[in-house]
């Protein structure tokens, strides 16, 4: 005869609701894990839009914040989650590019009139001197209240 509805058929179930050990640290690094691959994903999608002319600089700019963000916590939770070294490592790593991917496309948006009088030069230039000349024009910030 079988015990249905008393429960003494579920002796040694791991139906308690406690978590052990390995429980927590595989959650903890499947967190870690999540937060590592959305700072991948907007660090990767930053570098591929930094390149874009200006209004779509903006979009550079938010991704490298984000990649900022996500990569503090990303970082926090994998050193807590006790990953290795190298994926720490990488991780710093990739915060110090999105700091300066975030500092770059920010200069840029800062500078916009600037940053608008150079993409339009450029695309017009068609000889190397007028290349050069765009790039001075750059450099002596052209178009920066004048």
């Amino acid at each position: 005869m079988t015990h249905q509805g008393t429960g003494q058929g579920r002796r040694g179930s791991t139906g308690s609701g406690r978590k052990g050990p390995d429980d927590a640290r595989s959650a903890q690094a499947a967190s870690a894990g999540l937060w590592l691959r959305l700072f991948l994903a907007a660090l990767l999608g930053g570098v591929l839009t930094s390149g874009l002319v200006l209004p779509w600089k903006v979009l550079a700019l938010v991704l490298s914040v984000l990649a900022l963000a996500s990569g503090v916590v990303a970082l926090v939770k994998a050193i807590s989650a006790k990953l290795p070294r190298l994926v720490v490592l990488a991780t710093a790593l990739g915060l110090a590019a999105a700091l300066f991917l975030a500092a770059g496309t920010g200069a840029s948006v800062l500078l916009w009139p600037v940053t608008q009088n150079y993409e339009d030069c450029m695309s017009r230039a068609l000889t190397l001197h007028a290349q050069k000349e765009c790039e001075e024009g750059l450099r002596n910030l052209d178009g920066f209240g004048r």
